[in-house]
């Protein structure tokens, strides 16, 4: 088992919340191997070189120790652009993970029976179960174009903006998120839906589409995000859909009516709630802008994302 951990996850806490993790999981796993990358970049390197040096074999579950973003930095590595599999020699390697982010939806629902020292924990390779992938063709506004790839969701607007505003929080909010995730996360909240105005973005289905300005779409795989809210539709992650919840372009109040909402899982009711069931989605926004993947985000032109069925096997809690 190799385990990909990042220092700098949760305000650089991650360090101090695996040690217990670590003990308990070494007793389990006696050939656990853990690496603390420098970046991003050394973390694709680790993986990709753990899968090559096992490419005789099966390799040992690569866990993601930190955030969502940990986890679908692990998962961009794992998977191949020229197939839409897991690369060569990683077709039935399972993805883990240790949840040691601000937000670990990965990980949601919770359950106490998966939790080491308060700490969400998915390593169990034995009754790991295939789930479905989301891929996102991406035009760049330098021109280029990029593939990536998320388990959980994808959204463009304003939980987009509010993910990358809580991702370089500094100054009061900075404060909070080392102490108190959820009141830094409703902090941006309300500093974002202050500044935020309506977005123009095209929203082709596969028979149905979207012109009008929205305040936020999201594409997802799994109902959570952002902390402690989550939605109410039906989706799974191995339906072989995407749930596709757009928000109507309301006021700031209804905005925030919405929000409170979906911090108790309502959503579909809401007037301002826009609901689809879909394989395919492209987003075609007016001017370039931030397109969220579970927690990253990459500023786009253009975006098509599609379903990739059951073709990841995850780890169990």
């Amino acid at each position: 088992m190799l385990v990909v951990l990042n220092p700098q996850s949760n305000a650089g806490t991650a360090p101090r919340r695996w040690e217990p993790v670590e003990q308990l999981l070494r007793q389990r796993y006696p050939a656990l191997t853990v690496e603390l990358p420098a970046d991003a970049e050394q973390a694709t390197k680790l993986v990709r070189a753990h899968i090559d040096n096992h490419a005789d074999r099966t390799p040992g579950p690569i866990v993601a120790a930190g955030g969502d973003g940990m986890v679908n930095l692990v998962l961009n590595a794992v998977m191949d652009p020229e197939t839409d599999r897991p690369r060569r020699g990683a077709e039935e390697i399972a993805l883990g993970a240790v949840g040691l982010g601000s937000s670990n939806d990965f990980h949601k629902p919770l359950r106490s029976e998966s939790m080491i020292a308060d700490v969400a924990v998915r390593v169990d390779a034995d009754r790991a179960e295939r789930v479905d992938v989301g891929k996102v063709s991406m035009l760049l506004p330098d021109g280029t174009r990029a593939v990536r790839y998320f388990l959980l969701n994808a959204s463009m607007g304003l939980v987009a903006a509010g993910n990358d505003s809580f991702n370089h929080a500094s100054g009061v909010v900075g404060w909070l998120k080392s102490r108190n995730v959820e009141a830094a996360i409703v902090a941006t909240a309300l500093a974002n839906i202050a500044t935020h105005t309506p977005l123009r973005v095209e929203i082709r289905g596969t028979d149905w589409e979207h012109r009008t300005p929205i305040t936020n779409i999201a594409v997802i795989k799994s109902v959570h995000f952002a902390g402690g809210m989550y939605y109410d539709t039906p989706v799974t992650r191995a339906d072989g859909h995407f749930d596709v919840n757009i928000w109507d372009a309301v006021g700031r109040a209804r905005v925030l009516a919405l929000i409170a909402g979906l911090y108790r899982g309502k959503f579909s009711t809401s007037t301002a709630a826009i609901c689809h069931r879909d394989t395919a989605v492209e987003l075609r926004p007016d001017r370039p802008a931030p397109l969220e993947l579970d927690g990253e985000i990459t500023v786009v032109e253009s975006a098509r994302l599609e379903v990739l069925p059951r073709v990841l096997k995850v780890c169990a809690a």
